[in-house]
């Protein structure tokens, strides 16, 4: 059996582990790469002069062709679906396939849907660990989403549980900030087959992105799953279905 490659992307604040269910399943036939970017997960690495999409892209570049990387199905996750475009824009030798699971950039810095991440690396720069929780926990946005869907305000809640929070605080102000695309055109560009999976009832993540993504891509379909935050269990069975068995590699 030919070995197939997979490149999995996390999301801003988050590591690797949110992939520990693909390789939980034991994949046959499968190369898994999972990766921490600077400033997210253990990663303490420092970029010079500032996170970026432009900087992380030449990292996650450099880390294939360092491992012999030819050719990969990318499967990136909110920020590491906007890292999966750029590499396809820039090496689509090296990107044969693209998964991207809820995205939330398109072609604009500061995305309003992310401004309370933004807020969170702003209270935990500036503020012990306690106050900045606290500071959290006031916020009129965090608190409607505790009250709508608690486990899309758990996630957020982790960003200040996590390893090297404050030390990883300025990463999620950094890339807030920044846009993986200049137009939607360099999107349009992009031939790489994809596949764009949106849910609904996640405000960090809209609907309206995913629709927007596969909307611009010339070689994309869309699928909706089960609520990531509603139905956890039923996205995830969704989710290994689509990265598994549609791209070719059995459980």
């Amino acid at each position: 059996m030919t070995e197939k490659t997979f490149v999995f992307l996390h999301g801003l604040g988050a590591s690797h582990q949110q992939f520990d269910f693909v390789s939980s399943v034991e994949p046959e036939g499968a190369n898994l790469l999972m990766i921490d970017f600077p400033g997210h997960g253990v990663n303490v690495t420092k970029m010079d002069p500032t996170p970026s999409f432009a900087g992380f892209t030449a990292l996650l570049c450099a880390v294939c062709d360092h491992l012999g990387i030819q050719q990969a199905t990318f499967v990136g996750l909110s920020m590491g679906a906007a890292l999966s475009l750029r590499c396809a824009t820039q090496r689509p030798d090296l990107v044969s396939q693209m998964i991207l699971i809820r995205p939330s950039w398109l072609a604009s810095s500061c995305p309003p849907h992310l401004s309370l991440i933004d807020r969170c690396g702003t209270w935990l720069m500036g503020n012990d660990s306690a106050k900045a929780v606290r500071l959290l926990e006031a916020d009129v946005e965090y608190c409607e989403m505790q009250q709508d869907v608690p486990r899309a305000a758990a996630s957020v809640r982790g960003l200040f549980n996590r390893p090297y929070a404050t030390e990883h605080a300025a990463t999620l102000r950094a890339m807030y900030r920044d846009r993986p695309f200049d137009t939607l055109s360099d999107l349009r560009n992009i031939s790489t087959p994809a596949t764009v999976i949106g849910t609904h009832t996640d405000q960090l993540h809209p609907i309206a992105i995913a629709n927007a993504t596969a909307n611009a891509l010339p070689a994309a379909n869309l699928h909706v799953l089960p609520p990531r935050y509603l139905r956890p269990d039923d996205h995830t069975r969704a989710l290994i279905d689509i990265i598994l068995n549609n791209t070719g590699v059995a459980a």
